[in-house]
C-alpha cells in the first residue's frame, strides 16, 4: 500500500529574518513532503504596510487557501511561531500541528525595545541583504505582539522548541505547556537561533513530532524546563 504524503509544511521566519533562514533545516527534511517559505505579511522588503499580527495571520491562512492546502503543519520562530500560534487559534481546523521555535508568548517588551535602540546605531552595510528599517520594523512588531488572549482557543497538538540556556523561551514554554498541553525539547546553547545552530536536530524534532512520533529527547533536554525558503523578494517553494 502507497505510503501516503506528509502535510504540506510552513515554515514562518522571526524578525530580522527572511524565508530562506530556513534552508539549513530543509536539507534535512523528508524531501517528499511538500513545503514551502512565505514572507510574513509586512516584513517583506517591499511591503507597503507596517506588520500586524492578526494581519499576518489571516494572510498565512489565505495564502493556505489560495495554495488549494485543506490542513499544514507550520512551523514557526519567535515572531513566525506567534503568527502560527494566532493562525492556529483562528482556524484549528486548517493546522494540523505547531513547532514553535524559540517563541515568546509575550515578548519581554523593554529587552527588545534595547536589543532595537543598539541595532539602530550599527551602520545599514551590517544587515546584509536586509534593509535595516526592515529589521527595526520586526523589532517594533515583536515588542508589542502577544498571543497569551489566543491561548485558551488552541486545539492543535503542540511542541516547543527552546535552547538550554535562553531563559526567555524556556518561560514561554512552560507556560505553553500549562495552558495548551505543549511537549517541551531543549536544545543546547542559549543562542535561539537553532535554525541555524542545530539544523539537522530542529528537522528530526519536526519530522518525528509531525508525523505523532514521540520527538526523541536531545542530549540537552535534562536543562529543558520542568513541564508542572527562498529569495529576498519572492515566496518561497522548497518542495
Amino acid at each position: 500500500m502507497a505510503t501516503p504524503t506528509p502535510a504540506t509544511l510552513l515554515l514562518l521566519h522571526g524578525p530580522g529574518q527572511s524565508p530562506p533562514a530556513w534552508q539549513s533545516v530543509v536539507d534535512h527534511l523528508d524531501p517528499e513532503r511538500p513545503m514551502f517559505a512565505p514572507w510574513l505579511k509586512g516584513l517583506k522588503p517591499t511591503a507597503r504596510s507596517q506588520f500586524d499580527l492578526g494581519e499576518a495571520a489571516a494572510d498565512l491562512l489565505n495564502t493556505l487557501e489560495l495554495r488549494g492546502v485543506e490542513r499544514a503543519d507550520l512551523v514557526g520562530h519567535s515572531l513566525g511561531g506567534m503568527v502560527a500560534l494566532r493562525a492556529a487559534a483562528e482556524a484549528p481546523e486548517r493546522i494540523g500541528h505547531l513547532v514553535l521555535v524559540s517563541t515568546p508568548v509575550l515578548p519581554p517588551a523593554d529587552e527588545v525595545r534595547r536589543q532595537r535602540r543598539w541595532l539602530a546605531l550599527l551602520p545599514a552595510s551590517q544587515f546584509g541583504d536586509l534593509p535595516k528599517t526592515q529589521v527595526l520594523a520586526a523589532l517594533d512588531a515583536l515588542a508589542e505582539a502577544d498571543v497569551s488572549c489566543d491561548l485558551s482557543r488552541i486545539e492543535t497538538p503542540t511542541l516547543a522548541v527552546v535552547a538550554a540556556g535562553d531563559q526567555a523561551a524556556q518561560a514561554a514554554a512552560v507556560l505553553l505547556h500549562r495552558q495548551i498541553g505543549a511537549q517541551i525539547r531543549a536544545l543546547p546553547g542559549a543562542d535561539p537561533a537553532l535554525m541555524t545552530t542545530y539544523p539537522a536536530e530542529l528537522a528530526a524534532l519536526i519530522e518525528d513530532f509531525c508525523a505523532d512520533r514521540q520527538p526523541a529527547a536531545p542530549a540537552a533536554d535534562a536543562s529543558a524546563p520542568d513541564p508542572e525558503v527562498d529569495d529576498s523578494e519572492a515566496d518561497g517553494s522548497y518542495r
